[in-house]
């Protein structure tokens, strides 16, 4: 029923620790009045029942370019050939800032940027914060901000419009945008930022990548090297052999390039 998927969706975050009571209140609330689209179903592989997963935080802001590029390469190699081996979770806020005095919020590329942190938030939610439903659209998203910037004006319909047949199930352009512009985006973005305010140690940039609770600082282009050796570590056993092509790749990475607060 609509009201059990609202307190097990509520329960997930909560486990993840991201919310304060109220704020999981209020979610819960509002859950009850959304559309509730079909998603694609994962099946859990072998290797999902028998080893335990990496755990992978990215908090990023949607329009950073570096943010872009990282999204679009080096994460988007892991999420096609490691999705075995952990558990993405993406936090979209970054650098934004919350003025307590006005009650807005402010982005470090512009109104655009603060629009897509919304959108990118209510994707995640209606993806079950499932990154393997969600993925392709940020991908997409990506692709389009890293060959746009710095002239990010409009950017934001670019993306909706080429990047909407990549949402997962019925999930449409318009179902996000309508998500952005009422309280239950307001409420998700209130729960990224807790989720990066509360970040020890605290972000100084954006990509910020935390690979089981450790930040991974400026290495995050070696993320799918790092999360081998990770999970080879967790589970005490050999590197799956698709981990072989990123061991290989490692000590040729660009140098990472990131947007400072």
């Amino acid at each position: 029923t609509r009201t059990t998927r609202t307190t097990t969706r509520t329960t997930m975050l909560l486990r993840r620790g991201a919310l304060v009571v109220l704020a999981a209140l209020a979610l819960t609330a509002q859950v009850a009045a959304v559309r509730d689209p079909g998603f694609r179903v994962h099946a859990p592989t072998n290797a999902e029942h028998n080893h335990e997963k990496v755990q992978v935080y990215y908090y990023m802001e949607s329009l950073c370019p570096d943010c872009a590029k990282f999204g679009a390469g080096a994460l988007s190699d892991a999420v096609d050939k490691l999705s075995d081996l952990m558990d993405l979770y993406v936090v979209a806020y970054g650098n934004e800032r919350y003025n307590e005095t006005t009650d807005k919020y402010t982005c470090q590329h512009g109104p655009e940027e603060c629009y897509m942190n919304l959108v990118e938030n209510c994707l995640d939610f209606y993806s079950n914060d499932d990154y393997r439903n969600y993925y392709p659209f940020f991908k997409c998203a990506d692709e389009i901000a890293a060959s746009v910037f710095p002239h990010v004006d409009g950017v934001s319909a670019k993306i909706m419009a080429k990047c909407g047949s990549t949402l997962p199930g019925n999930l449409t352009p318009q179902d996000l945008d309508a998500c952005a512009k009422d309280s239950l985006g307001e409420t998700l973005i209130a729960i990224s930022k807790y989720n990066t305010d509360t970040l020890d140690p605290p972000h100084t940039y954006v990509p910020w990548v935390v690979v089981d609770k450790k930040p991974i600082h400026l290495t995050f282009n070696n993320i799918s090297a790092i999360v081998c050796d990770e999970w080879s570590r967790l589970n005490d056993a050999s590197p799956p052999a698709q981990c072989s092509q990123f061991f290989e790749a490692s000590e040729a990475v660009e140098e990472a390039g990131v947007c400072y607060l």
